[in-house]
């Protein structure tokens, strides 16, 4: 447009000298817009380099935090399987405590039981030590008993009926 203005402006001569400034002015604007535009362009190919490289940073914080999601959920997984085996070994403490009181109770009630067979053991070793002891009295008694009764015998063998 600007070098058909600048055509024309040369044709017309003297009346288009006027004409001629205008174009000149024109075809200044035409390249400043040409360099602003490219300057634009530039700018816009910055914006969208710097964008990709912003989206590409946020994909790998994306990725990043993905990894970390998963590395959280492994751990909250391992520490429920943690708390859940911590209280199958309380409560199986707990079983093994009421395990061993009640052994502690059968202990307990044994060594009364022993004790009391003890004593009893005692009083049939203190009865037949008194057995023992009669024995050797009722032995006695016996021999005299049948020394009476030898005598009492030849006593009476001589009454005659």
């Amino acid at each position: 447009m600007a070098l058909n203005a600048t055509i024309e402006a040369a044709r017309a001569r003297e009346a288009g000298k006027g004409f001629a400034v205008v174009a000149n002015e024109i075809r200044e604007l035409a390249k400043q817009t040409s360099e602003a535009t490219l300057d634009i362009k530039g700018k816009i190919a910055n914006i969208q380099e710097s964008t990709d490289g912003a989206v590409s940073g946020i994909d790998e914080i994306s990725k990043i935090i993905n990894t970390v999601n998963e590395i959280v959920g492994t751990i909250a997984t391992a520490v429920e399987e943690q708390s859940a085996a911590t209280q199958e070994i309380a409560n199986n403490i707990a079983q093994a405590s009421n395990g061993i009181q009640d052994v502690n109770q059968n202990v307990s009630q044994s060594s009364m039981v022993a004790t009391q067979i003890d004593q009893d053991i005692s009083a049939v070793n203190q009865s037949a030590s008194e057995m023992t002891s009669s024995r050797g009295q009722v032995k006695e008694s016996a021999e005299d008993l049948r020394n009476v009764a030898l005598k009492l015998n030849s006593v009476v063998s001589s009454f005659k009926v």
